[in-house]
C-alpha cells in the first residue's frame, strides 16, 4: 500500500518527519512501519489543496489528511483528535439580498457524483483504527474570528469543527474514487479571535501520536 499523508503546512507533520517537508512535492519518510509513506505539504486553503491532490493522489492507494482545527463545541476540547465524517464548503454560495444560499440549494452542481453541499466520507469505517471521535466539519476560505461570522456558520451548517482545507480533500478524493481519512487535532475554540488562548503545540503533539497510530494499523 502506498500512503500519501497530506497537510496544509510543514509544521503539522514536523513531529513525524523531524524535518521540514518542501511545499508541493511528495517526500518519502522512513517511519519504520510497513506502509510506504510519502508526505505532501499543499499550502493553506482549499485551492492549493485540491490542486496538489489532483496532481498526486492518483499515484497512491490511500490519502490521510492531517492538521489542526478549531472547535465549535465545548465537549470537544483542545488537543483532542477527531476523524471527520462530513464536510462542506461553508462559504460557497450566493448572497441573496443578505440571505446565504448554498450552491446546490441554488441549483448548481459541484460534481456529477455529488447531490448535496455536504460531502460524506464512505471510507471512514474502514480507516479509523484508533476509534477517533467522528465529527462534522465546515471548510472556510476565511478563518472565523468574529461573533457575527461564527453565528452565521453555526446557523447554516451546525458544524463541530472548522478548517480551511477539509472539504477540498473530501471533494478531490471522492471525485478520484480514492480512499481517504481526514483527522484533525483541536488547537483552539472557534470564538472571537484570541491567539493567546490557542494551544497549537499541544494539538500538534496529539496529532503526531494519532497519525503514527493510524499509519501503523493500516
Amino acid at each position: 500500500m502506498r500512503v500519501l499523508v497530506v497537510s496544509a503546512t510543514a509544521d503539522e507533520v514536523m513531529g513525524i518527519t523531524k524535518s521540514r517537508v518542501p511545499l508541493g512535492l511528495p517526500t518519502s519518510v522512513n517511519l519504520g512501519i510497513s506502509p510506504a509513506v510519502d508526505f505532501l505539504v499543499t499550502g493553506v486553503g482549499a485551492v492549493p489543496t485540491a490542486f496538489r491532490l489532483a496532481q498526486y493522489a492518483p499515484l497512491y492507494d490511500f490519502v490521510l489528511n492531517v492538521g489542526i482545527a478549531g472547535s465549535f463545541i465545548a465537549s470537544l476540547p483542545i488537543a483532542d483528535v477527531v476523524a471527520v465524517q462530513r464536510d462542506v464548503f461553508g462559504d460557497y454560495g450566493i448572497d441573496n439580498n443578505g440571505t446565504f444560499v448554498p450552491l446546490v440549494e441554488a441549483g448548481f452542481t459541484m460534481h456529477e457524483a455529488f447531490s448535496s453541499d455536504f460531502l460524506v466520507n464512505p471510507y471512514i469505517g474502514d480507516y479509523n483504527p484508533a476509534g477517533l471521535r467522528v465529527v462534522n466539519g465546515v471548510t472556510m476560505s476565511t478563518a472565523s474570528g468574529s461573533a457575527h461570522a461564527i453565528a452565521k456558520i453555526i446557523t447554516q451548517w451546525n458544524p463541530d469543527i472548522e478548517t480551511m482545507e477539509g472539504a477540498a480533500v473530501f471533494y478531490s478524493c471522492l471525485a478520484l474514487g480514492k480512499p481517504f481519512l481526514c483527522i484533525r487535532a483541536i488547537s483552539n475554540m472557534v470564538e472571537p479571535r484570541n491567539r493567546s488562548a490557542w494551544r497549537i503545540g499541544d494539538a500538534l503533539k496529539s496529532l503526531s501520536h494519532e497519525t503514527i497510530n493510524i499509519l501503523s494499523n493500516l
